[in-house]
């Protein structure tokens, strides 16, 4: 299982937020390329960057951040927040980028994402953001009538093979996971997934590691708070 550090970039900074609420952003970095580097020096493999001006705006902000990251840090770099169109993703993937994260595009059916998908799959990912049970769109702040389940079987179909989960109600809380719903997720599709949201200590990734077909978790708050530590996490 891998361990993903997460770099959420929002007015040029490195932030966490509670639920996906801007109103409740703390800063843990003026410098978002140096968290980066500081968590692959710790020892990430991989990076998750979210443009979170980019998921509010409905189109990239911070590519420029991306872009550096990937050019300056040997790391797999994943990517989202506002390619909610060919050309934001033509330019993200010129960068290099190696994983580009769709959402609000893919969820809605866009015509041109399958197209993109077929091109080139390993360069995508999908992410299904949930709110009780229904997926939601638009940097969170829409609601679908989609549940979880039908969600994960559409984008199978449409090509994904890797997936970003994340339960809402407990992204950024250090609440602990939804490991019921993990589950539930990982015994339903073929798809690589990625859990997202609400660790809070080192007996949270245990949980998720026991959890069958889980390849990754992706870790905010949790690492930039002290609650756990990036050393700690790959130890297991």
């Amino acid at each position: 299982m891998l361990i993903v550090p997460a770099v959420d970039i929002r007015n040029g900074q490195a932030v966490r937020l509670t639920r996906g609420d801007p109103e409740q952003a703390v800063v843990y970095s003026s410098d978002p390329v140096e968290a980066a580097r500081l968590w692959v020096e710790k020892g990430a493999a991989r990076i998750h960057v979210v443009d979170l001006d980019g998921a509010f705006a409905g189109r990239p902000k911070h590519l420029d951040l991306a872009g550096r990251i990937k050019k300056e840090i040997p790391c797999v770099l994943e990517y989202g927040g506002g390619l909610r169109d060919q050309a934001a993703v033509e330019s993200a993937l010129e960068l290099g980028i190696d994983k580009l994260i769709l959402g609000t595009s893919a969820v809605l059916g866009a015509g041109w994402v399958g197209k993109s998908i077929a091109g080139s799959p390993e360069r995508f990912m999908v992410s299904l953001d949930a709110r009780d049970g229904k997926v939601a769109v638009a940097g969170w702040r829409e609601g679908t009538d989609l549940t979880v389940g039908e969600a994960v079987k559409r984008m199978e179909a449409a090509g994904f093979g890797e997936v970003v989960y994340t339960d809402i109600s407990r992204d950024g809380t250090l609440e602990g996971p939804n490991t019921d719903s993990i589950r539930d997720v990982t015994s339903s599709t073929k798809m690589k997934v990625f859990a997202s949201g609400g660790v809070s200590c080192i007996e949270d990734v245990r949980k998720l590691k026991a959890i069958p077909g889980l390849a990754g978790v992706i870790i905010g708050k949790a690492l930039y708070s002290g609650a756990v530590t990036l050393e700690e996490c790959l130890a297991l």
